[in-house]
This record gives C-alpha cells, structure tokens and sequence, in this order.
C-alpha cells in the first residue's frame, strides 16, 4: 500500500509540474487580443494557474520525502 501512494503521488507530481510549464508558457506568450502582439499585462491568471501546480508538485514531493524520512533500513554487508 505504501508503495501505492507513493506512485500516485507522483504521478500526480509530475502532471502538475507538466500543468505549471505549460500555463507559465502561455503566460510569457500571451498575446494582446486586439494588436496581436505580446502583451506583458495581461494572461495574469495564466501566471496564478502556473503558481498552483507548481505548489501542488512541491506538495507531493514533501509527501514522498517525508514519507520515507526516520524509516529503518537493515543494510546488509556481506564480505566475499
């Protein structure tokens, strides 16, 4: 099971990462309706869009992260 949320955790991590490039492209790209050129005032929620994957993706890496932070791992050395 815990394998299993770690995988959806990241699969969800990586969707929003890939959502928060994409809308901030379109942010730096925004174009002016009306002349047609790029317009740096506007595409605003573009840029709000962009900020929100990028917490959703911190927040699934905090998740993974903590979920394997103080877990005890037996290592084993074996000499030949």
């Amino acid at each position: 099971m815990k394998n299993l949320v770690d995988y959806v955790l990241g699969v969800i991590g990586v969707v929003a990462l890939a959502f928060a490039g994409y809308e901030f492209y379109q942010f730096v790209t925004f174009k002016n309706p009306v002349s047609g050129t790029i317009d740096m005032q506007g595409g605003t929620h573009y840029l709000w869009l962009a900020i929100v994957g990028a917490v959703i993706f911190a927040a699934c890496a905090l998740g993974i992260f903590l979920r394997h932070v103080n877990k005890e791992e037996e290592i084993h050395i074996t000499g030949a």
